[in-house]
């Protein structure tokens, strides 16, 4: 069996070698499916970026994303791979996220190339980029579940496009308020220091600096919830529970902290669970408007 594998092995490599990409990509994800490595990782890799499927190219080097991290030349061509695909939003979350790691020079020599990468895409992908950014951004017209598919395609554009239809999107009343709430938390992942405004679940407008928000999932509330819900409630039924609840924490996102308590009664009042429960007006309000919100997006 072993040495069935490395005859396949050293027949996906010399396919590689030879500029036979297609026929590498068949050879080496067949090894690749039998025995997984970092060196297997990155030869399939190379091979579906050299065949020009950069997509499926960047998904499978993040099985080995703290691999690639650790090598400079790796880590330039996870970048590069990752750059073609249109991938910058991630590449800028991952640079931000290994920052305390790096070295000046590291720093610049990384932000550089994704800056050269990113010049590059927007020349040479305009025409896919300005039709990408008027669907996205007139996707308001189109109901929720439509609405979030396709928004996941804002993750394809440049940097700078994706702030300017993230913030359009941010001001569009017709915008299921999950996706705000997930557009305000990237925002704060991306250190976005402007302004910016936003119609909140309430219709209501407010303004405020993303990167000076806090992270849902370090929050006490987030916290108390999570571990009521977990030792309290019928194990059946818990992660249905703390799905529904996690997701309307994420509909009042950034405010939960201040509309919200960390009390049983704000628990039912999330869940809905007990008819017979009166609620004070304002916490029936707010349960309310979760709720009909909620109710137009997919759960599961």
């Amino acid at each position: 069996m072993e040495k069935d594998y490395s005859l396949l092995f050293e027949r996906g490599v010399t396919a590689l070698n030879n500029n036979a990409y297609e026929q590498a990509c068949e050879l080496l994800t067949e090894c690749y499916i039998n025995k997984k490595s970092f060196r297997g990782n990155f030869l399939l890799t190379t091979a579906l970026a050299k065949h020009g499927d950069y997509e499926t190219a960047g998904n499978l080097a993040e099985e080995y994303l703290s691999e690639y991290i650790r090598n400079n030349d790796y880590f330039e061509k996870y970048i590069i791979i990752n750059a073609k695909a249109g991938r910058f939003i991630h590449l800028k979350k991952i640079l931000i996220s290994i920052d305390n790691y790096l070295s000046e020079v590291e720093r610049k020599s990384f932000m550089a190339l994704i800056a050269a990468e990113e010049r590059r895409y927007l020349i040479e992908k305009k025409s896919l980029i300005d039709s990408l950014r008027k669907k996205i951004m007139h996707c308001g017209q189109n109901g929720a579940l439509e609405q979030r598919e396709i928004f996941k395609k804002a993750y394809l554009l440049p940097s700078k496009i994706f702030f300017q239809v993230g913030e359009y999107l941010l001001n569009d009343p017709d915008i299921h308020s999950l996706i705000k709430a997930n557009i305000l938390d990237d925002f704060r992942v991306l250190r976005v220091m402007n302004e910016v405004s936003f119609y909140f679940i309430d219709h209501g407008k407010y303004t405020l600096v993303p990167g000076k928000l806090h992270e849902l999932e370090n929050t006490a509330i987030y916290n108390y919830f999570q571990a009521k819900i977990f030792s309290d409630k019928n194990q059946a039924l818990q992660i249905e529970y703390w799905r529904e609840v996690r997701l309307k924490l994420i509909l009042l996102y950034p405010y939960e902290q201040e509309l919200v308590q960390p009390t049983k009664l704000w628990l039912h009042a999330l869940l809905m669970d007990d008819p017979s429960l009166q609620f004070p007006c304002q916490i029936k309000k707010w349960a309310e408007l979760l709720e009909n919100e909620l109710s137009t997006w997919q759960i599961n």
